[in-house]
C-alpha cells in the first residue's frame, strides 16, 4: 500500500523527536540571548535609573530556569531525533515550557511597548508548523488566559503594567536606545522566524499538493497508473498521433483464472499477484513515456507510445514469459498465473474504438485458450 500523505504540518522526513527539537531550537535562542543581554545590563548602574532591577531580575531567573529544562530536553530527544515513535506528551510539554517564557516578556515589558507580541504570534506558526493543533491549542489557551489575567490585575491597580520598565525608559515618548535596541532585536527574531515558517509552510502545501496529485492518479495495490490517468494519457497519446502520424499501441492484459486464485489460496494472495502483476508491468516498459495502468480487478493496461504491432508483440511476449515463470503461494503449494492480453496498434480511428479492439483482442486470446497474445491494427487513412 501506498504511505499517507503526511500532515501539512509535517517535514517530510522528520520524526516527531525532531519536531520537538525543532520547536525548542526556535525558542532557545531568545531566551538564551534575553538572559545573556539584560545580565549585562543590570551590571550597569545606569540601567538602574530605567528599569525595576528585581523584576528583571526574578524575570532572569525564571528563564534560566527554562533553558535548564529546554536544555535537558534537548539531551533526551538528541539520541532518539530518528525514532518515528509518537510524543505527543513531549509535544505538549515543549510548548507549555516555551509559552511560559513568551507571556513573562510580555507581561514584564507590556504588550504593547514591546514587540513580544510579535514573537509570540510567530511562536504560534512555529507551534502549528511543528507540533500540530493539539499542542499549539494548549499553549494558546494558557497564554491567553494568563494574559487576561494580567490585564485584570493591571486595571484593577493591584500591578503596574510593564512592571520591567520605569517611565524613565521613554523620553518623550521615545524609548531609551537600550530599549530600542531590545525592541528592534525582538522584531527583526520574530520576522525571520516568520518567514522561514511561511517558506517552510508553503514548499510542504507545494509538496502535499504533488502527493495528492500523485494519489490520485495511483492504484493503492500495485503502485501502478490508475484507469482515470490512464484514460487521460491516452487522451494525450491520441493528439499526439493525429498530429505527427506516429502511431502507437494500446494492450489490455487480463490475470487469467484470477477467480480461482482468490477462492482456492484466498484474497491475500491473490492481491500478491496482483503486486506481482502491477511490479512485472511496471518494470517492463520501455520507455519513460509508457504507461502501465490497473483497470480494475485483475485488468490491466499497457500504452506503448511510438509503439508498431510487431514491436508491442515482443514486449507482450517477454511480460507474458517472465510472469508464467513466477511462483505464488506458500511452500508446497506453490502455483502459477499466466497473463492473456489483447493488443491493438493505433493508426488511426477513435480512443473508444482503440479499446474495443483491445478488448475483442483479449477475448480472442482467452476463448483460444488464454496465456497467449492477439494483435491486430487500425490503419491511418491514406
Amino acid at each position: 500500500m501506498l504511505p499517507q500523505v503526511p500532515s501539512l504540518t509535517r517535514l517530510k522526513g522528520a520524526t516527531p523527536a525532531l519536531m520537538c527539537l525543532l520547536a525548542v531550537f526556535s525558542s532557545l535562542p531568545i531566551f538564551c540571548w534575553h538572559w545573556t543581554l539584560f545580565a549585562g545590563w543590570m551590571a550597569d548602574p545606569a540601567f538602574a535609573a530605567v528599569a525595576r532591577l528585581e523584576v528583571v531580575a526574578a524575570l532572569n531567573a525564571f528563564l534560566l530556569a527554562v533553558i535548564a529544562a529546554d536544555t535537558l530536553i534537548v539531551l533526551w530527544l538528541w539520541p532518539r531525533r530518528r525514532q518515528p515513535t509518537p510524543m505527543p506528551r513531549m509535544a505538549v510539554g515543549v510548548v507549555l515550557l516555551q509559552v511560559p517564557g513568551y507571556v513573562a516578556m510580555g507581561i514584564a515589558y507590556g504588550p504593547i511597548t514591546s514587540p513580544t507580541s510579535t514573537v509570540m504570534i510567530s511562536a504560534l506558526v512555529v507551534g502549528l508548523a511543528l507540533l500540530g493543533r493539539g499542542p499549539t491549542l494548549a499553549g494558546f489557551v494558557f497564554a491567553l488566559v494568563t494574559i487576561t489575567l494580567a490585564d485584570w490585575l493591571v486595571l484593577g491597580g493591584l500591578m503596574p503594567y510593564a512592571p520591567a520598565l520605569l517611565p524613565a525608559t521613554f523620553v518623550d515618548g521615545q524609548p531609551v536606545a537600550w530599549w530600542r535596541d531590545w525592541q528592534d532585536y525582538m522584531f527583526f527574531t520574530a520576522v525571520t522566524f516568520g518567514l522561514f515558517l511561511m517558506l517552510l509552510l508553503f514548499n510542504r502545501m507545494d509538496g502535499q499538493r504533488r502527493q495528492l496529485e500523485e494519489l490520485s492518479r495511483t492504484d493503492s495495490l500495485t503502485g501502478l497508473s490508475n484507469r482515470r490517468y490512464f484514460m487521460e494519457r491516452l487522451a494525450v497519446e491520441q493528439q499526439r498521433r493525429d498530429r505527427y502520424r506516429q502511431p502507437f499501441s494500446l494492450v489490455l492484459c487480463d490475470a487469467d483464472h484470477f477467480k480461482k486464485v482468490n477462492d482456492t489460496w484466498g484474497h491475500h494472495a491473490g492481491d500478491e499477484v496482483l503486486r506481482a502483476i502491477g511490479s512485472l508491468l511496471g518494470t517492463g516498459l520501455r520507455i519513460p513515456g509508457d504507461v502501465a495502468a490497473r483497470l480494475g480487478g485483475e485488468e490491466f493496461a499497457l500504452l506503448l507510445t511510438d509503439c508498431r504491432a510487431t514491436e508491442a508483440r515482443r514486449v507482450c511476449e517477454r511480460l507474458r514469459r517472465m510472469l508464467a515463470q513466477q511462483e505464488f503461494g506458500p511452500p508446497g503449494r506453490r502455483f502459477r498465473v499466466t497473463l492473456s492480453m489483447g493488443v491493438v496498434e493505433c493508426g488511426a480511428g477513435s480512443i473508444d474504438a482503440a479499446l474495443k479492439a483491445a478488448d475483442v483482442n483479449l477475448y480472442q486470446a482467452k476463448h483460444d485458450g488464454r496465456d497467449r497474445i492477439v494483435v491486430s491494427a487500425q490503419e491511418a487513412a491514406s
